[in-house]
């Protein structure tokens, strides 16, 4: 069954979405627009005079309210030399303003600009090397120590999370990635002015306190991180892959860039991209849409607006050749391919998309159909459409675990044979028909839980360009053909467009040098 014709009243049935036509009229006369389309949520759509998007649904099925406020700023807009900046500030934006978290800030002010100075020469003498001076580096160490124990005697740890609880807050959280962050939590309805007081604070006023211990947690979970098999691969990929354009860092940072990091390098990103004209607020649940964009104007108003950084990166030049990776690692064997794909806004990308669904779509895919349960070569295989990001060109993704006794090398030679299988024969009217089934039904669930929705329109408004992306890639998705897979396919599932990480184990090293 296709479920276009029954969507609107699906979404009806998920809970009772409307704005009645006297409130319409008062959001008109506030310059909101109300989506009226029957096929869409009836959202409310709002641009402060500062540049803050407001997105309200009013979603009256339970007393609560979620709030997803995502910044168009992840690890690829963080400075040469300066990676894993945009992951900094996430952690840092939980550490408080200078009304929470400070016992006096106006003390606690000047120990903090103390700290940065002593960090600042620690890290100048650090970036020595060999050069270093040992003891000069014990001392500043123990004076970054002593004021650090200085600061935290003005400081109230934890304030803010705390605060959260007391609201009754449910899934406050936080995410960076390599295009977005994003900011999220869920609270009892009646709680929305005190989230409007916590944030606008927070984001007009953060102080970065703990910077230097929080940055050595980060370092700890990129020492972590190291320890994984997957994050490994995915990590030489992208390396490996690209060689311009910033897609080539890891989200997290690279180790020495996090080793030079200072407090005044995440303020000054903050002030870069931290701007209201950089954001889009979307707000889902029990709430009246008007009181909430009187609210957003109420305490969001005043945030100052700033000029948007360019984000014309280095192209990534066009591969002309495969290029391929090893990687010894005390891990059972897979591997990570990755080929070039040309964007989510071109022509060709609703085929790919299409492409990685017929592959990859369940246990009715194909390389679970023929891999795994057919030859019984793979534990697991699995590919996706555009890895790392979506705001650039980016990676078509094919993932392999060989089952034993089967080899990398086996699995990667049937993964061809699939990829092959598919250029020359397009999938059936039957695997296209549930691939289209399977997304609507994903947009129908995607509206049951609102801190998801909220996310999802915020992303979508901020990063993708509008709200209603999702419906627009399924007209996009509606119209490819089978041909057009088999086509895309061709076009950019080729050897001289690929690259390969393998993971072999570390006693395989020693073979290879031999």
């Amino acid at each position: 069954m296709n479920l276009s014709a029954l969507l609107p009243g699906l979404l009806l049935l998920a809970a009772p979405l409307s704005v009645k036509a006297a409130d319409a009229r008062a959001l008109e006369k506030m310059g909101a627009t109300v989506e009226t389309d029957p096929k869409y949520p009836p959202v409310v759509s709002h641009t402060l005079k500062n540049g803050l998007k407001v997105l309200v649904l009013e979603k009256k099925f339970a007393p609560t309210v979620s709030f997803a406020m995502t910044f168009k700023v992840g690890n690829v807009d963080c400075p040469s030399g300066k990676t894993g900046l945009a992951h900094v500030f996430e952690h840092m934006a939980f550490k408080g303003t200078k009304t929470m978290n400070t016992r006096n800030y106006a003390k606690e002010k000047k120990v903090l600009d103390r700290i940065e100075a002593a960090a600042r020469e620690l890290i100048a003498e650090e970036s020595k090397g060999s050069g270093a001076g040992k003891a000069r580096v014990a001392e500043l160490t123990k004076r970054l120590n002593d004021l650090e124990k200085e600061a935290d005697g003005l400081s109230i740890s934890g304030e803010f999370f705390g605060t959260y609880e007391k609201l009754g807050a449910n899934g406050l959280n936080a995410a960076t990635a390599v295009d977005y962050t994003v900011y999220q939590v869920s609270l009892p309805a009646d709680r929305a002015e005190a989230w409007m007081i916590m944030e606008s604070d927070r984001f007009k006023n953060p102080v970065l306190r703990e910077f230097y211990k929080e940055r050595s947690v980060i370092m700890e979970e990129l020492r972590m991180g190291e320890s994984k098999p997957g994050n490994i691969l995915f990590e030489n990929l992208s390396a490996a892959a690209f060689k311009a354009h910033p897609y080539h860092n890891p989200t997290i940072g690279w180790m020495d860039d996090l080793k030079k990091l200072t407090r005044t390098d995440a303020e000054e990103f903050y002030a870069r991209f931290y701007i209201p004209n950089n954001a889009t607020l979307a707000i889902v649940g029990d709430v009246d849409a008007a009181a909430m964009l009187r609210m957003t104007e109420k305490y969001f108003g005043d945030w100052k607006r700033g000029s948007l950084p360019s984000d014309a990166y280095t192209v990534e030049p066009e591969q002309n050749a495969e290029r391929r990776v090893n990687v010894f690692f005390d891990a059972q064997p897979a591997f990570y391919m990755g080929f070039h794909n040309p964007g989510e806004s071109h022509p060709d990308t609703p085929a790919l998309i299409m492409l990685s669904e017929v592959l990859s779509n369940g246990k009715t895919g194909r390389f679970y159909r023929n891999l795994v349960e057919g030859k019984s070569l793979a534990l697991y295989a699995g590919s996706h459409h555009s890895l790392p990001g979506s705001r650039y060109p980016s990676l078509f993704l094919v993932v392999g675990y060989p089952k034993a006794p089967h080899t990398s090398a086996d699995l990667e030679a049937a993964v061809w044979e699939e990829l092959d299988a598919v250029k020359k024969t397009p999938p059936t009217e039957w695997e296209m028909g549930k691939i289209i089934n399977n997304y609507e039904s994903e947009m129908v669930r995607g509206l049951e839980n609102d801190l998801n929705f909220a996310k999802n329109m915020s992303h979508n408004d901020r990063i993708m360009g509008d709200w209603k992306y999702d419906w627009a890639l399924l007209e996009r998705l509606k119209r490819v053909k089978p041909a057009d897979v088999s086509a895309a396919a061709e076009k950019y599932l080729k050897r001289s467009n690929y690259t390969i990480v393998s993971l072999a184990s570390a006693g395989a090293a020693g073979g290879a040098g031999k």
